[in-house]
C-alpha cells in the first residue's frame, strides 16, 4: 500500500477549506431594512435565514413603476389594496384571485403582459 504525503499546495488547499467552512460563524451582520434609496432604485433585501440575505433588484422599469404606483395607493401599508384604496375599477379587473382585495403582485401583473 502505498501512502501519499500532501505537499505545501495540497496543504494550503485543505487549510483554505476549513477557513471556508468556519466563515458563516464571522459573517456580517444581516442588510439593514431596505429604506428611502435602495427601494427608490428598485432594490429588495428579504433575510432568508439567519446568516444568509437575500438581495434582488428589478430590472424593468415598467415593474418598478407598477410597484411604486401599488406603494402610493396602499394607505395603511398593508400590502394589500382594499376597495377603500383601489382606483375605480381596478378592484374587478385586477383582483385575480376574487379575494376582493388587490396583492402587490396581482397589482404589478398589469405591467408584466
Amino acid at each position: 500500500m502505498h501512502t501519499r504525503i500532501p505537499g505545501p499546495a495540497a496543504t494550503l488547499c485543505l487549510l483554505a477549506g476549513i477557513a471556508v467552512a468556519g466563515a458563516p460563524a464571522m459573517a456580517a451582520p444581516p442588510d439593514p431594512p431596505v429604506a428611502g434609496r435602495q427601494r427608490a432604485e428598485g432594490i429588495t433585501v428579504r433575510q432568508v435565514a439567519p446568516d444568509v440575505s437575500l438581495r434582488t433588484r428589478v430590472a424593468d422599469p415598467a415593474l418598478l413603476q407598477a410597484s411604486r404606483r401599488f406603494d402610493a395607493l396602499d394607505a395603511n401599508a398593508d400590502g394589500v389594496l382594499d376597495p377603500d384604496e383601489a382606483e375605480a375599477g381596478t378592484l374587478d379587473r385586477l383582483d385575480a384571485d376574487g379575494n376582493g382585495r388587490i396583492d402587490r403582485d396581482e397589482y404589478t401583473a398589469q405591467a408584466r403582459r
